[in-house]
């Protein structure tokens, strides 16, 4: 997979530059930063998940996500889980995903523009098979208000707070879904950003119990447009033992005309906080 991912880092080098902008990724982590991709910038983000339950069961996902910087304080956004697979030693499937449609909008900033409060709506459309039992078949609604702030010169800190209805399939009502997370990170050079995360889904299905878990990783950023990314997942407390993941981040360019402008705006901005 790691050979597929670089391929399209290869690929998309050749596309214009955009403008100078530090790529900014909300994956690897569970935790979602407050930043916004600046208007008129498309950002790529692909993935590839493994996860190991248990003996002889494991699954595959390579979730992707598009993200469009729409005004100063909202960006648009649309996901997928992508192709999926699931084995338990005796059978396998194989299928798509479900679809995810949301926004992150900006609350309250600080005076260089740099985002304290956001919240991220998201819609989780049913594209996944329920008879290969890859989803539930109905759609889920989640509400996440994302902070963060900076530790001292090179670290940071990504707090989330979220709540969902979420479809419980087969014709039983949505149930209701709290997550609490934190990523800590550390720039320890110009490229590379270790982290360290642990998280709290309240329940992941209707007659579940609460899911801890934690994960650690590294994000290397390529220039001021790519980065990569890879990691593992450990769970504490219920879902899955052990999980490894990697992906790519690419801002692709200007989809918005105005998006020169309104980063310009937006860099004085930034230069004028830090002086």
């Amino acid at each position: 997979m790691m050979r597929v991912l670089l391929a399209i880092v290869a690929a998309l080098v050749a596309l214009p530059a955009a403008a100078q902008e530090q790529v900014e990724p909300d994956r690897p982590d569970v935790t979602n930063g407050t930043h916004i991709v600046t208007t008129g910038l498309v950002q790529i983000e692909i993935g590839a998940l493994y996860t190991h339950a248990a003996t002889h069961q494991h699954a595959f996902g390579s979730p992707t996500t598009v993200r469009v910087g729409v005004t100063d304080w909202i960006e648009a956004r649309v996901g997928s889980d992508g192709v999926l697979t699931q084995t338990d030693g005796v059978t396998s499937v194989v299928g798509l995903g479900n679809t995810q449609l949301g926004a992150k909008l900006r609350l309250w900033a600080d005076e260089g523009g740099i985002p304290v409060l956001s919240v991220l709506p998201t819609v989780t459309l049913p594209s996944a098979d329920p008879d290969k039992g890859l989803g539930s078949g109905d759609p889920d609604y989640t509400l996440a208000l994302l902070t963060g702030t900076d530790l001292g010169r090179h670290a940071h800190i990504d707090i989330n707070y979220g709540i969902g209805r979420i479809g419980a399939g087969g014709g039983a009502p949505h149930f209701t879904q709290h997550l609490v997370s934190a990523s800590l990170s550390d720039a320890i050079s110009d490229r590379w950003n270790p982290y360290v995360e642990i998280f709290w889904f309240s329940r992941q299905d209707v007659d579940g119990h609460h899911v801890v878990a934690m994960d650690t990783g590294a994000i290397y950023e390529l220039g001021s447009r790519y980065a990569l990314d890879c990691g593992l997942q450990l769970g504490l407390v219920g879902g899955p033992g052990v999980a490894a993941f990697g992906g790519v981040t690419v801002i692709v360019g200007d989809v918005v005309g105005a998006g020169v402008h309104a980063r310009q705006r937006q860099i004085q901005k930034k230069n004028a906080h830090h002086r």
